[in-house]
């Protein structure tokens, strides 16, 4: 049987020794390159360096890693990624399944484990760390809601639209929301005038659906 190619994406040397380390265990996995950012491992592919199985940091400089496995994706989808990354976060474990992650695992992985998962990902399978693995379980039954990432726009509006925007969310008409505001009819109409322009739509509802 042929040896897995595995490359290894993160910006911490001594991390990408540890995965070295623990993939040195088995002699059927061979490491085709390292490198320290999403950009680098783009370019890495470029120049006809492509291995079976990424493992891959999230948080990096210059490109962090669920963007890097978005665009690789799409360039190379035989391409399988493993997330690899220290912190149980439900909204990017959710943001690096979307963008075509094929496992998501801690870093404190044992040996065994990593090894496991870069098969079972070959095989077509989604390794997730056990604790991942419970919380996908329960988004999937519907028993709490998939967390999505903020919407970029929602960073643009003033403190008094968000305010404004909130209010409409509750359903109250133009007169509620300046009471509740302290503000004018007219005042009110004209913040809500921006955050439709701001947040590219035409009505209340749509800006609610936005926001």
């Amino acid at each position: 049987m042929e040896n897995i190619t595995v490359g290894i994406v993160d910006d911490d040397a001594q991390t990408r020794q540890d995965i070295k380390d623990k993939l040195a265990l088995s002699e059927e996995v061979e490491v085709l390159f390292e490198v320290d950012n999403g950009l680098s491992f783009l370019e890495t592919l470029y120049q006809g360096n492509q291995p079976e199985v990424v493992l891959m940091d999230v948080q990096m400089p210059a490109m962090d890693g669920i963007t890097a496995t978005r665009q690789a994706r799409k360039l190379y989808p035989h391409i399988k990624v493993i997330m690899l990354t220290i912190m149980d976060d439900d909204q990017k474990l959710f943001e690096a399944l979307k963008a075509g992650a094929s496992g998501y695992l801690l870093k404190d992985a044992r040996p065994q484990q990593l090894l496991n998962s870069i098969w079972e990902v070959v095989e077509g399978g989604l390794p997730l760390s056990p604790s991942l693995a419970t919380k996908v379980l329960t988004y999937l039954k519907g028993e709490k809601p998939i967390p999505q990432p903020p919407d970029p726009s929602m960073e643009i509006l003033t403190k008094r639209e968000k305010e404004v925007l909130e209010c409409l969310k509750r359903g109250l008409p133009v007169k509620l929301i300046s009471e509740e505001l302290f503000i004018s009819h007219k005042t009110v109409r004209k913040h809500l005038e921006h955050i439709y322009e701001k947040l590219q739509v035409r009505s209340g509802r749509e800006a609610v659906l936005r926001g």
